[in-house]
């Protein structure tokens, strides 16, 4: 089974954002970075960078039946930038299954946090900094005086940032600023992904007729206060409260972040009439994130099961859907439990073939429009 969310196409790079699960998607990612790379190296302004001394991995693994010596990475140094140890961890997985210690991969983490066994270093941020990229920056600064090798590499543009399973890897910001510190990006261009992030997504369902739940923007992205400031978070609360008391429903609903992920950034919210629950949602949801940007009201589609939903995921380069597709099943914590990859012959066996053809017809329209 494997994990690839397809984002679109970035001049005539097609590229995938997600990490797979699979080995050969995640080689087919990094391939399509090296060429993202060698376009854009001679217009990059360089920085230099650096990492704690590896303790490279002893053991070469193989990805389907294909020996790692045999294909050789487009890189030589990774660096994941993710908070989830299963995102990491499945990271690290695809790369040794390819390239076994061939490429060397750098977990981030928070200070004092151990690193994954098979990680070759660490880089180390301060806790509750995810996401803000000048901090990392700066880590990043002061280790390239301790690690020349890794100072090399990027100067050279031969660090990959991989965000992993995280909408970090959706965020056209992110992208930007990933590029303005001499790595490389192994996603779309920014200008896809800024009419990609969920609420733009969401309104481009709407506007091509495409199913979506219903949904209340609370702020848009790039429009968030400083939570620092205890009067200006108070003044944010109750400008969330005051917009979900507007919509006049109890319709239950989810509350979630564009930047959120994994279960991350997203709160329940049974009755978005009762003030308590829409506070107690709005907290969790800035707590987690720690930034007030973004932020919107999604109704739940089925409020009578037992809390588990599912998710098709498909794949549409330029006009064309691509046969067969993914089937995701999410626990009730909102994170994917597991995805399986099916052709078109075993749709039977997913859901009602009508559902499926639907579906293609709406990813079809939104690639148009997006």
């Amino acid at each position: 089974a494997s994990s690839c969310q397809t984002v679109g196409r970035a001049g005539v790079i097609f590229l995938a954002m997600a990490v797979s699960v699979g080995a050969r998607p995640m080689a087919n990612n990094m391939v399509r970075a090296a060429r993202l790379a060698s376009k854009t190296a001679a217009r990059r302004h360089v920085v230099p960078s650096a990492c704690v001394s590896p303790v490279l991995c002893q053991s070469r693994h193989k990805a389907s039946g294909t020996p790692a010596a045999l294909s050789p990475p487009p890189f030589p140094t990774v660096i994941i930038y993710n908070q989830s140890k299963h995102a990491t961890q499945s990271v690290l997985a695809d790369i040794r299954a390819v390239w076994g210690n061939k490429v060397r991969v750098l977990q981030t983490l928070e200070e004092g946090r151990q690193r994954l066994p098979g990680m070759d270093g660490a880089l180390y941020v301060q806790p509750k900094t995810w996401g803000n990229l000048e901090h990392f920056k700066e880590r990043l600064d002061w280790l390239c005086t301790q690690d020349h090798g890794l100072h090399h590499d990027r100067v050279s543009g031969k660090v990959v940032f991989m965000p992993g399973w995280s909408a970090f890897a959706e965020s056209s910001e992110a992208a930007r600023a990933v590029d303005a510190l001499g790595l490389v990006w192994p996603g779309t261009e920014p200008v896809a992904s800024q009419s990609l992030e969920k609420i733009g997504f969401k309104r481009i369902c709407a506007e091509v007729g495409a199913p979506t739940p219903p949904f209340v923007v609370l702020s848009e992205e790039d429009a968030g206060v400083d939570l620092t400031d205890p009067v200006a978070k108070d003044k944010c609360v109750t400008g969330f409260m005051k917009a979900c008391a507007n919509m006049n429903t109890d319709h239950k609903g989810l509350l979630k972040s564009i930047h959120g992920g994994g279960g991350k950034g997203t709160a329940h919210l049974d009755d978005p009439s009762d003030p308590v629950q829409v506070r107690a949602a709005v907290e969790k949801v800035l707590v987690e994130m720690n930034r007030s940007d973004g932020i919107y009201f999604e109704q739940k589609v089925n409020t009578t099961g037992d809390g588990r939903f599912y998710q098709l995921e498909l794949e549409v380069d330029g006009e064309t859907c691509s046969q067969g597709g993914r089937f995701v099943w999410f626990n009730s914590r909102l994170q994917k439990v597991v995805e399986i990859g099916f052709a078109d012959d075993l749709i039977p066996f997913f859901m009602p073939a009508g559902v499926y053809q639907k579906s293609r017809e709406g990813g079809v329209g939104i690639a148009k429009k997006g």
